[in-house]
């Protein structure tokens, strides 16, 4: 090999690859790999691998929540998107560590295999199979044929977790090697369900888990009681008993700011989705925007460019719009050029006469918004990554 490849190769061993090798370097990542997993089973401890579309980190910070409480938690960082994000938290393992959460976040099929084969996980997790990396990965049956990886090698003492309301997740029970599959969602036929759902606006949301244990949260949407679904279950399966469940998530747990956090200023609500925006999450965002409406005397919505729409990008802005016409939302303010087709969306379908503003660049959102918000209003901001809308909301917020 020369001394140029050896350097590369050294670069991926040391950062245990973050994209795929080229083809002679493979066998040496491969060979590091299974040192990797060597050391991670030295320890004989709950791993807990969470996949899906979304709702990852804020699952496993429930999670975290909950659990810290009993155990030494190993993690990896947060939106952990790469086989070297895994491996480079297996390789911090230690005997004080009683427990490890893995947030499975990697789009890349081989990728995503790899981080399975190596950490081993023996409580598999997922959230959704959404439309989040349809760029990237063609559609949801190929995702979902991506991350059945997971629950195919989790091992038969083990304990799949799964979406029973997704039924592309739900049905990844049947390739499971356990017996154990636990389901959580809004359906009553689950193991863990929730149900008397109350949108309380600014105080959150209220609901019970299997129609008897009572859970009042600062959370936002519809979503998010997913991830609390989600994380509930996990510790049940791990012998968490429900008033210690409680006290966590409710006392505990806080919103990852920029993921859907409320800030309350000078009688305006605000709610921070500015961390990124896709088909799926800007759906359910505007959903928890609405359930603010009883709450305020005008809702704002300020929506940017989508990340990752898919081959047909006009296509999945303008029916974005059509989704929004229907929503009792009385300001549209739109952030980027292609979010300017959700504003043409709306007009298709406008038969409540939404007052539509578009604005070309997030520069001007400070100036912009403060001639729209009033007092007891509430507002939405979500957009892409690129668009970095949380610089601006910053702004906003200095000069409210």
């Amino acid at each position: 090999m020369t001394d140029d490849k050896k350097q590369n190769t050294e670069k991926l061993y040391s950062e245990e690859i973050s994209l795929l090798p080229e083809r002679d370097a493979e066998e040496y990542i491969r060979l590091n790999l299974r040192k990797i997993r060597s050391n991670r089973r030295q320890y004989d401890i709950p791993v807990i691998g969470i996949a899906g579309s979304e709702g990852k980190t804020t699952t496993k910070r429930m999670l975290t929540a909950i659990l810290a409480q009993r155990f030494n938690i190993l993690e990896t960082p947060p939106d952990c998107s790469s086989t070297s994000g895994v491996t480079s938290t297996l390789l911090n393992l230690r005997e004080s560590h009683q427990l490890a959460i893995l947030e499975l976040g990697i789009v890349d099929p081989k990728q995503f295999q790899w981080a399975v084969e190596v950490a081993e996980p023996n409580i598999g997790v997922i959230t959704n199979i959404g439309e989040a990396h349809l760029a990237s990965n063609g559609d949801k049956y190929l995702i979902a044929d991506a991350k059945i990886e997971l629950i195919r090698n989790l091992p038969e003492d083990g304990c799949a977790v799964l979406n029973i309301d997704d039924d592309l997740v739900s049905a990844m029970g049947r390739h499971a090697t356990t017996h154990k599959i636990i389901k959580f969602g809004l359906n009553k036929n689950a193991h863990f369900y929730a149900n008397q759902i109350e949108y309380l606006g600014p105080d959150g949301i209220s609901f019970q888990v299997n129609g008897f244990y009572p859970f009042h949260m600062p959370i936002y949407s519809s979503a998010s009681i997913y991830n609390a679904l989600t994380a509930i279950s996990v510790a049940r399966v791990l012998g968490v008993e429900f008033d210690e469940i409680q006290d966590a998530l409710q006392n505990r747990f806080r919103v990852m700011e920029h993921r859907g956090n409320l800030v309350r200023k000078k009688d305006v609500n605000i709610l921070d989705h500015t961390y990124d925006a896709t088909v799926n999450s800007a759906t359910k965002a505007c959903e928890s925007l609405c359930q603010f409406k009883p709450f305020s005397k005008k809702v704002i919505l300020v929506i940017g460019d989508l990340s990752n729409p898919g081959p047909k990008v006009k296509e999945a802005h303008l029916k974005m719009g059509y989704y929004i016409a229907a929503l009792p939302i009385d300001t549209v303010v739109s952030v980027g050029e292609k979010a300017a087709w959700i504003v043409d969306g709306i007009k298709r379908m406008n038969k409540n006469k939404k007052t539509l503003v578009r604005c070309k660049t997030p520069g001007d959102l400070p100036e912009l918004l403060a001639a729209h918000l009033e007092p007891q209003s509430t507002m939405l901001m979500i957009g892409s990554k690129e668009l970095q809308l949380s610089h601006y909301l910053d702004t906003l917020l200095s000069q409210l």
